[in-house]
């Protein structure tokens, strides 16, 4: 039998014989270097949307119902940046709200804007459903 060398550190890796990794270290650096972005301009993007959207959902935090209008200027003190949202999206009456994944906002006014937090269920394509079986509470 031939001995298996660790993904991470390529030494010999000792134990079961699935095992893949000789450490939990090393596991945690080869997922890190994995899936981390090696572009720096879509890892910054994808920096600004998350805090995008960590603001509007500390805007709404504590509310019962999700909606809040706010000052743009309270949005821009702790970051906020209005050119970078993941989704666009217009209503039957033409009002355009802008959403950083789940939360979005809606200008009112050139001071005051409507933060609001989608509570419509989506499916995205290959997402399995798992249907609930009636009478399993």
């Amino acid at each position: 039998m031939t001995a298996k060398n660790c993904l991470a550190c390529e030494r010999p890796i000792k134990g079961r014989t699935d095992k893949k990794f000789c450490d939990d270290s090393c596991r945690n650096n080869y997922n890190n270097r994995l899936y981390s972005y090696s572009i720096p301009v879509v890892r910054n993007i994808n920096n600004i949307l998350r805090k995008n959207r960590r603001i509007l959902e500390d805007m709404l935090s504590g509310l019962e119902k999700k909606v809040r209008v706010v000052e743009r200027k309270k949005l821009v003190e702790k970051g906020f940046q209005f050119e970078y949202f993941t989704q666009y999206f217009t209503t039957k009456e033409n009002d355009p709200y802008y959403y950083c994944y789940e939360y979005g906002y809606k200008s009112i006014d050139t001071e005051k804007v409507l933060v609001v937090k989608d509570t419509r269920k989506k499916h995205f394509p290959g997402e399995r459903r798992y249907p609930v079986a009636k009478g399993s509470d």
